[in-house]
C-alpha cells in the first residue's frame, strides 16, 4: 500500500505522480479500497463499494497513460459519487430504504463526464434519505445509519452529503460529488474540514441525479483544496441538451489567486450570542484578519433587507412533496427512518398555489438584489456554519440555527466554496464561505485559493487515519 502522505495529496499532485509513472493509478485504488475496508466499518461513509469496477478502470487509466494518451487531470484519480447519482448497473439508493435496491441501466452526466475523464469510481457515498428533502433532525436519518465524523467518532458530518464529507475528511476519496439544496455541501465540507464548492444553478448537468427541488438542485465537488475542486468543477461543467434547466453559459477563466488582492470583498457577521458557538465566532474572524494581512480589502456589508429564508422554504416544501408525491401515495414513506416524513407531506399540500406563485416572484426580487450586491462587491465571505458539527445523535431541531446567506445563494441560484480556516475550542473544524455572482466561479475560488495559500488548515489531518 502507497504511505499515507501520499494518499491526502491533493488531485494536482496525484495527477503528477500518476501521469509520470512515479505511482500506478491501480495502486492509488488499491490503497484507498485498503482504507475503505480497515476505516469505513468506524464512518460508514459508503453504502457501496465499487472494488472490481474501479480496479478495472484503473489498469485501463495506467495502460491509456503508458501508451501516451493522457486524458487530463482526472485520468487515474480515484473518487465517490453521492447515492443519488445514477450509475448503471450498480445500487442506486438514495439514502433510503424503499429504494434500497434500485438500480439504472444507465449512468448520470456527471458520472459520464468523469469516466470520460479517465476517473476512477471507487463506490457510492452515503446520504441522508432523499437528501433531506421530507425533513430530519437527527444524522441517522438514512439507509446506512448517521455518518460518523473523522475529527471525533461521535460527531455527524452533517447532510445530505454526509458521506462524501466523511470520506473525502479521512481520505477514503480524493474528491466526491455531493449535492446541495440548501446546505448540503457546505454544510459537511465545513463539518469535515475540507473544501467544497457549490456551482451556480445549471452550470452543472443533473441528468440521471435524483430531483429534489427542481429549481434548487446543484451538484459539485468536495476535495482537499479549493483547487481541486476547481479541477473537477471545469471537468463537470458545461452545457446538457439532456438537461432542461442546464445553462450554455461560459464556463469562465480559471481562478487566479495571485489577483484576490484587487477584488471587492465583503464580510457578513453573525451575531453568535443568539446562535451558534462563539469561538466559532472567534475562528472565523481571525480568518478574515488572516486575509486583510494578505492583502484582501474587507468591507463589512449587509445583506439586502429580504425573506431569502422564508422564500425558499415554500418553494422547497412544494416542489420536494411534487417530487416524492409516490412515496406518499403508496404509503412507502412509513419505510423511511425520519419519523416527521409524512408529516412533512401535509405540511407541503397547506402551501397554496398563489403562495408558490408568489415565493417564485420573491424569487425573482431577491435575485435583482443579490446582483445588485454583487455589482458593488466580488465576493461576499461569512461563517460556513456558525457551530462545529453536531453529535451523531443529537436532535439539531433544537438548535437555533439560522442560514441567510445560504438562503439567500440558494435561493437565488449563486455559487460558493467553503474552506476551513481553523479549529474552535471543541477541537472541531470551522469554515469560511466565500460566494460570489452567478456565473463568476472564478472569483470565489480566487479568493479561496488564495486564503489557503496563505493558511494552512486544509493540511491538517483528522485521528482517524491520520497515519
Amino acid at each position: 500500500m502507497l504511505p499515507v502522505d501520499v494518499i491526502y495529496k491533493p488531485i494536482a499532485e496525484l495527477s503528477g505522480l500518476v501521469r509520470r509513472g512515479r505511482i500506478r493509478s491501480a495502486d492509488l485504488t488499491e490503497s484507498y479500497l485498503d482504507r475503505i475496508a480497515r476505516l469505513d466499518p468506524q464512518l460508514h461513509a459508503f453504502a457501496t463499494v465499487t472494488g472490481d469496477l474501479a480496479i478495472d478502470q484503473a489498469r485501463r487509466a495506467d495502460k491509456e497513460i503508458k501508451q501516451g494518451r493522457w486524458r487530463g487531470p482526472l485520468h487515474g484519480i480515484p473518487y465517490g459519487a453521492k447515492d443519488l447519482l445514477a450509475t448503471k448497473g450498480i445500487r442506486t439508493t438514495w439514502g433510503a430504504k424503499p429504494y434500497a435496491d434500485q438500480v439504472f441501466d444507465h449512468d448520470a452526466a456527471v458520472i459520464r463526464k468523469l469516466r470520460d475523464a479517465g476517473a476512477v469510481l471507487l463506490g457510492k457515498l452515503a446520504m441522508i434519505e432523499m437528501a433531506g428533502g421530507l425533513g430530519y433532525s437527527v444524522g441517522n436519518s438514512s439507509l446506512t445509519g448517521a455518518a460518523r465524523n473523522p475529527w471525533s467518532l461521535d460527531r455527524w458530518t452533517c447532510g445530505s452529503s454526509s458521506g462524501a464529507g466523511a470520506a473525502v475528511g479521512a481520505a477514503l476519496v480524493p474528491f466526491a460529488i455531493g449535492s446541495e439544496t440548501w446546505g448540503s455541501i457546505i454544510c459537511p465540507a465545513s463539518f469535515c474540514g475540507i473544501s467544497g464548492l457549490r456551482p451556480t444553478f445549471g452550470r452543472v448537468s443533473r441528468q440521471g441525479a435524483m430531483a429534489l427541488s427542481w429549481t434548487l438542485d446543484k451538484l459539485g465537488p468536495m476535495g482537499r483544496t479549493a483547487q481541486d475542486c476547481e479541477t473537477v468543477y471545469r471537468v463537470l461543467a458545461g452545457h446538457d441538451q439532456e438537461d432542461p434547466y442546464s445553462s450554455s453559459e461560459p464556463i469562465g477563466p480559471v481562478s487566479d489567486p495571485a489577483t484576490a488582492r484587487r477584488l471587492r470583498v465583503g464580510v457578513l457577521r453573525h451575531d453568535f450570542t443568539k446562535s451558534g458557538t462563539p469561538s466559532v465566532g472567534a475562528v472565523f474572524n481571525r480568518a478574515v484578519e488572516e486575509l486583510r494581512a494578505g492583502g484582501i480589502r474587507v468591507e463589512e456589508v449587509k445583506l439586502p433587507d429580504l425573506p431569502f429564508e422564508e422564500a425558499t422554504v415554500v418553494i422547497l416544501r412544494a416542489e420536494v412533496a411534487t417530487a416524492y408525491e409516490d412515496l406518499d401515495r403508496t404509503g412507502r414513506v412509513r419505510d423511511l427512518v425520519s419519523a416527521g416524513a409524512r408529516l412533512s407531506f401535509v405540511t407541503a399540500k397547506a402551501v397554496r398555489g398563489a403562495d408558490f406563485v408568489k415565493a417564485q416572484r420573491l424569487r425573482t426580487v431577491c435575485q435583482r438584489a443579490m446582483a445588485e450586491f454583487f455589482a458593488r462587491y466580488d465576493v461576499l465571505i461569512y461563517p460556513g456554519e456558525t457551530y462545529t458539527a453536531f453529535g451523531a445523535e443529537q436532535d439539531f431541531s433544537k438548535i437555533a440555527w439560522s442560514d441567510p446567506a445560504g438562503g439567500a445563494g440558494n435561493l437565488c441560484g449563486l455559487p460558493a466554496i467553503s474552506v476551513p480556516c481553523g479549529f474552535a475550542d471543541d477541537g472541531l473544524p470551522a469554515s469560511l464561505t466565500a460566494m460570489s455572482g452567478a456565473f463568476e466561479e472564478h472569483k470565489a475560488l480566487g479568493l479561496a485559493r488564495h486564503y489557503q495559500s496563505i493558511a494552512t488548515w486544509h493540511l491538517k489531518r483528522p485521528p482517524v487515519g491520520a497515519a
